[in-house]
């Protein structure tokens, strides 16, 4: 199978669940201001998983353009990883109806945890696949991006042990660290597009 197939058909997926998720946002009781403010949880949620698709789809879409192989290990690493995805919808409901549950808000935190770490296992899986690619090497390997990201998860279980919505905050805050474009991934990629 080519990349080209295996990205069109996480575009796909991803494409659905994008729009599963903004179909399951709430309409406002009344076609007022003050209806549509009642909905500001819901709206951050949305607004939360809706980011943390994009920046994922960013990040991939990034390190396939220096990939050059894959195989049934990458296959399965992309599934799993979509598969983790598919229930942001799911939650991203649940937290809007019951934002400061505990149980809710650490289900949307372990969901946002397995997207952070199927992404490193397809991030690995695409090196194994292709051990001689440095420019591959180069794209993933973000050891200080990932500690910090990581790090920013750990405390936000911590304080949503105490103060559940800090888990959603910490989502966002961690969801942050990948804003800025990677420089060197950048660099790279523009590098093999000259060539």
């Amino acid at each position: 199978m080519s990349k080209d197939r295996l990205t069109a058909f996480f575009d796909a997926v991803l494409a659905i669940v994008m729009t599963v998720l903004v179909l399951s946002l709430k309409q406002p009781a009344a076609a007022t201001l003050s209806a549509v403010l009642a909905l500001h949880k819901e709206y951050l949620t949305y607004a939360t998983s809706f980011f943390v698709l994009c920046i994922t789809w960013h990040n991939l879409h990034n390190t396939f353009q220096v990939v050059r192989k894959i195989n049934g290990g990458v296959l399965w690493a992309n599934s799993l990883l979509l598969f983790v995805i598919s229930f942001f919808p799911y939650v991203t409901t649940f937290v809007s109806d019951h934002f400061f549950a505990r149980v809710a808000e650490f289900f949307f935190g372990i969901v946002f945890l397995l997207i952070s770490l199927m992404y490193v296992l397809l991030c690995f899986t695409l090196y194994w696949a292709d051990k001689a690619n440095k420019a591959l090497f180069q794209v993933i390997y973000r050891p200080r991006k990932f500690t910090i990201y990581f790090l920013i998860q750990i405390i936000g279980f911590i304080c949503g042990y105490f103060y559940p919505p800090a888990i959603i905050i910490t989502v966002i805050l961690a969801t942050a660290v990948w804003i800025i474009p990677e420089r060197r991934a950048e660099q790279i990629i523009k590098k093999q597009h000259q060539h």
